[in-house]
């Protein structure tokens, strides 16, 4: 038994002794985002529907592509700025289903140079985004996620994915 205990306890500090911290690497802050990456014509590439509740009780079937079935693929997203600063923007569905419910009205953004929630403004009606990753910008995709909750649990996410054009 004690040699059992000696034999574990060398192992032990065997695998300890090897292992050996990672060099901890320089914080680079991200630079601003340009404005001009944001605004234009974009359009609707992917639409992905997440079941939040089925992924918290690990259903199997949690995500569904809504783009083909929907023929969402034919909506396109106009963001003008003005004196630098995000305007007014269009949606044009063509034939798909108007999902957001507005065709027009403003747009803002929570902070202009390292943005990470959009809203759509028409009126009383907003719609609320989070913002992906800066990256994608400089590639020509966008990509927005809104969440719908019901008593501060969500329930479901929509993943949009733009492409510039």
């Amino acid at each position: 038994m004690k040699k059992l205990t000696l034999i574990t306890a060398i192992s032990a500090l065997l695998i300890f002794a090897a292992c050996k911290p990672e060099s901890i690497k320089d914080y680079e802050p991200y630079s601003s985002v340009s404005l001009n990456s944001i605004q234009g014509q974009w359009k609707l590439v992917k639409v992905t529907q997440t079941d939040e509740d089925s992924k918290r009780k690990l259903f199997p079937y949690k995500t569904l592509d809504l783009s083909s079935a929907l023929n969402l693929n034919n909506i396109a997203v106009t963001l003008n700025t003005n004196a630098a600063a995000p305007s007014n923007f269009t949606i044009n569905y063509g034939t798909a289903p108007s999902i957001f419910k507005i065709t027009s009205g403003n747009w803002l953004l929570d902070d202009i140079n390292k943005p990470g929630k959009l809203w759509l403004i028409n009126g009383a009606d907003t719609v609320k985004f989070t913002m992906g990753s800066y990256s994608l910008l400089d590639n020509k995709k966008m990509l927005l996620k809104q969440i719908k909750s019901l008593s501060g649990t969500a329930m479901i996410t929509y993943e949009y994915e733009f492409s510039k054009n």
